[in-house]
């Protein structure tokens, strides 16, 4: 595994304020301790991502009493890359990256979502379309392919006999409210997202959506420090996010990315992800 150098990596050599991402509000020193590259994955637009995970970077960094740096990459591809590479300390995950990507290359969950996640099937509340039957040769907008209710989502296409590239058409893009705007424009029928992302387009356009369907449960986005991290920050960490929901500040953080909670994980909690993927390759073999 690569281990990540001091000083001068991702040019942090001097003093100076991080304000990529306004990630935090400590001054990055030469003689502090070694910041903590904090990335998020992108299934929000980069700017709206900042607006939300800020603050929590800047929370997680009071907790540890070191710097955090908030970080995204533009695509799905593209952050799974950066965790293949082992580049970030601190991760916030989806599902499927975290098995595929994360676990085999060091990083070791410690908490996720106290809600499991589902795939979200909606249309506009004043859509002639009101079930699944009624997708049929429809186009369907859905985040980007290896997004975890894409995945999730084809498969109950399939369980309702919808077959892409069949009977209905998938079209993806590059997050859950481009998604979600593909259906506010007519381009798309309906969107496969996921709860938290559905709320916060929902905040933010005022507008409401329909479901028709939810896909099979699986346990939700998660946060993974890599093992190079010393352990009691990690376990810091750990305390900081599973304890949102007990303050009114750490509620305040949760009701801003619309979770309800953090709860402590372990690598065995994703099994019930492995062996959607293991049934998804057998499908396509």
């Amino acid at each position: 595994m690569s281990q990540r150098t001091t000083g001068s990596r991702n040019g942090l050599s001097g003093c100076l304020l991080p304000v990529f991402l306004l990630a935090a509000s400590f001054p990055l020193c030469a003689d502090n301790a070694q910041p903590i590259l904090f990335g998020v994955f992108p299934y929000l637009p980069p700017a709206r991502l900042e607006q939300l995970f800020a603050p929590v970077a800047a929370d997680l960094s009071e907790a540890i009493g070191r710097p955090v740096l908030l970080r995204t990459r533009p695509t799905y591809l593209r952050f799974r890359k950066e965790l293949e590479n082992e580049t970030y300390d601190l991760v916030f995950v989806q599902p499927f990256d975290y098995v595929e990507s994360a676990a085999p290359h060091g990083y070791h969950l410690i908490s996720r979502w106290s809600q499991l996640l589902a795939a979200l099937f909606v249309t506009r509340t004043d859509s002639r379309v009101t079930t699944m039957n009624g997708l049929r040769n429809e186009v369907i907008a859905a985040p980007p392919i290896r997004a975890a209710v894409s995945l999730l989502g084809r498969q109950t296409l399939l369980d309702y006999q919808l077959i892409p590239g069949k009977n209905v058409r998938l079209t993806y893009q590059n997050s859950h409210a481009a998604c979600l705007r593909q259906v506010l424009i007519h381009k798309a029928t309906a969107c496969i997202t996921a709860d938290s992302p559905l709320k916060l387009f929902e905040a933010l356009s005022g507008v409401d959506f329909r479901v028709l369907a939810s896909s099979r449960l699986i346990p939700g986005p998660a946060f993974a420090v890599h093992t190079r991290v010393a352990k009691n920050i990690r376990s810091k960490i750990q305390k900081r996010t599973t304890g949102w929901a007990k303050t009114a500040r750490g509620r305040s953080l949760l009701d801003s990315i619309k979770v309800s909670g953090f709860i402590n994980s372990a690598d065995k909690d994703y099994d019930s992800v492995r062996r959607i993927l293991e049934q998804s390759q057998e499908t396509t073999e």
